[in-house]
This record gives structure tokens, sequence and C-alpha cells, in this order.
């Protein structure tokens, strides 16, 4: 694979790994990631990475860049990543340094608990502060849909349920409603501004019932 080669070319023995990964993706973002393991990782390597990487960018999305064991040595704080990159990266050079670590299950609620709250702060910070074009709001809503999907989805986990429909079984089993989250989440063609914009403002409605529930 030609990434792949390219960056064997440009760290030699010290890349370690490289996966595939979609931890972002929406129906409106659709280019697949890169998580990036080096032996450790220095701000010249980051300089050249995105030096490097300028070719494939209509291909991928800024790449994650990791030490060996940042994972292992932040597994409680990233338990839901961790989680995800595990059932759904592909490892496209090396050894797969995901196989051995194991998420506490009290560590996941935890993450989840602040995730839920960070997030919901900050979105309402940026709308107080955003002079409302397109492009903040379109930044802000994309950006923080896939970190609820994955609440949603971990929420569910410790309910039992596998779902393949994580928004509405979360409708469902928590009784709350997701219709601007989800018509923002699945939403292939973005919306003109002035049909974002009451979305928007109905998906931080919707955020709030996140802050009610019982973990």
């Amino acid at each position: 694979m030609e990434i792949v080669e390219s960056l064997k070319s440009l760290f030699k023995d010290r890349l370690m790994c490289v996966y595939m990964h979609n931890l972002g993706i929406t129906a409106s973002i659709s280019k697949n990631g890169l998580l990036v393991v080096l032996d450790n990782v220095f701000l010249d390597d980051i300089k050249k990475l995105k030096q490097e990487l300028k070719k494939f960018k209509k291909l991928f999305s800024t790449p994650l860049v990791f030490e060996a064991d940042f994972l292992a040595k932040n597994e409680d704080y990233f338990c839901m990543e961790i989680l995800e990159l595990k059932e759904n990266a592909k490892v496209l050079f090396g050894n797969d340094l995901l196989q051995n670590i194991d998420i506490d299950a009290q560590a996941l609620k935890n993450q989840i608990k602040r995730e839920i709250a960070s997030k919901i702060l900050a979105i309402r910070s940026s709308f107080l502060e955003l002079t409302l074009e397109r492009k903040t709001v379109e930044d802000i809503a994309y950006r923080s849909l896939y970190n609820f999907y994955l609440i949603s989805k971990y929420l569910l986990y410790f309910r039992g349920v596998d779902s393949q429909n994580v928004f509405e079984d979360l409708e469902k089993h928590l009784s709350i409603g997701l219709d601007n989250t989800k018509k923002l989440f699945f939403m292939g063609k973005r919306p003109t501004f002035d049909k974002l914009l009451p979305l928007f403002e109905g998906y931080l409605k919707e955020l709030d019932n996140f802050l009610k529930l019982e973990i």
C-alpha cells in the first residue's frame, strides 16, 4: 500500500505499526483515518509527517500519531477509542499493539461521564462565542457527533445491548428523543445554512438528555 511504503521510507525501523481506522466517520465525513505508531514521537516527526501526508489528504483524514506505549499507559482515559480500534481498525503494517489491552468497566463508565459533561460544556461555550457562520456551526456539530455516537454505543453496552442502530436503540431503551442528532449524523449531503442552524439548536437541546442519565 502506497501510504505504508511512504511511512516506512520516512521513519525506517522507528515505524512500529500503522492502522487504518474509521473513528469520526459520519454520513457527511467519509474519509478513513490513520493511526501511526512510532518508537517515540518528536516535533520533527510531526513536521515530516505533515509534509509527507499532503499527497494523501484526499484519501485520509488527519492522522493520530502515538508512541508505542501511549495507549497502554493511558488506557483508562481512552477506553471507548481503544475498544473501537480493537473492533474496527485494520492493521496495515506491524504487530497489533491493541490486542493485549483490556479495558476496565469502571474506567469506561468514568470516561463516559467525563465525556458527556466536558463535551456538552465545550459545545455550549462554543455556541456562545460563535458568530453563527456556516463553517463554525458545522465544525462544532460534526466534530461532536461521533463523540456522542460512541457515548451512546457504550451506554447501550452497559445495558447488554449490542446495537447496529445506536441512536434508535438508545431512544428505545433510555426513552430519550434524538431526532435532530440522527438527522445530522446520517445526512449525507450537508444542508443549507438556514436548515442547518435549527437542526444544530435542536441537537444542543437533545444533548442535555445525556446529563440526566444514570450511568
